[in-house]
């Protein structure tokens, strides 16, 4: 039904010109998620006060634009970090996460945003140079990360660009690394935060991350849409909570709007799942 409602409302505003449908954006923020192709601005308020790219064929930009970007999330990160915080924003697309990670732990927190996608990876950089004091927290990483070191293929998914899979088919060959070889290639000390949004990937992510996360400790927030249950046989969110609650001990909750954390087992699981390790979980 919001689908719907949403392609109604772009068919209206794709009737309106350019010049129109920036004075019903600025009215009425709500509507620039559905607003048609063909408008480009620079954004001046994402999470307030950093500036952003906005063009309004990718979805994602859309979306922060009117400021809606997973905002249980952005609330998380708000509340939780710390000015020493390192974080990894792995499936960092534009830098929605990226820069919300370099935003709250500002001026001396550490972010590595892992973005496979060439399209992807120039967008990023570019929000990055819009914001060079949040630039300097920040390591742009070109690669997907996996369970094991490679290369697979890029692939942006159809009517939605900018939103891509890695696989064995796909428009650009890109490398993939393991978080066990970039945690120990970087010489880390530390490691606070990882987000998690590979498009059904993630339990490939977890298996490649096996000592980072049993020496870390990280809290994780990962990707469990429905529509990526099929994975592994069906069993993709079965497997990924044996692996986390089992062999690395964490405790799995959802988020609500406010950003309080709810235990989550099994049929429990909503479109993002928040892992905490077991010795410091809380017990709502």
């Amino acid at each position: 039904m919001a689908q719907t409602a949403r392609a109604i409302k772009r068919a209206l505003l794709s009737l309106l010109p350019p010049g129109p449908r920036i004075w019903v954006a600025n009215s009425w923020p709500n509507l620039r998620k559905s607003m048609p192709e063909g408008l480009e601005l620079v954004f001046d308020g994402y999470l307030g006060d950093v500036r952003v790219n906005i063009n309004t064929r990718f979805k994602v930009e859309r979306i922060m634009w009117s400021n809606a970007f997973e905002p249980a999330l952005i609330q998380l990160i708000k509340h939780e970090a710390r000015p020493d915080w390192v974080a990894l924003d792995i499936g960092a697309n534009v830098g929605a996460v990226t820069l919300a990670l370099a935003r709250f732990t500002a001026p001396t927190g550490i972010v590595h945003a892992f973005e496979p996608g060439p399209p992807n990876v120039q967008r990023l950089q570019a929000n990055l140079a819009l914001n060079p004091g949040l630039a300097a927290q920040v390591t742009v990483h070109p690669a997907g990360v996996g369970e094991a070191p490679g290369q697979l293929r890029w692939q942006e998914e159809d009517g939605n660009p900018g939103n891509a899979m890695l696989g064995a088919h796909g428009t650009h060959a890109v490398p993939v690394i393991t978080l066990d070889d970039f945690t120990v290639q970087q010489g880390l000390s530390r490691l606070d935060f990882i987000k998690v949004d590979v498009e059904g990937m993630e339990l490939s992510v977890f298996r490649g991350a096996r000592c980072t996360l049993r020496q870390f400790r990280p809290t994780i927030y990962f990707e469990t849409l429905d529509r990526y249950g099929d994975e592994h046989g069906g069993n993709n969110f079965a497997l990924l909570e044996q692996f986390l609650t089992g062999e690395c001990q964490y405790r799995l909750y959802r988020l609500d709007r406010e950003g309080r954390l709810h235990r989550v087992a099994g049929s429990g699981f909503a479109d993002y799942t928040v892992a905490v390790p077991a010795e410091r979980s809380p017990q709502a």
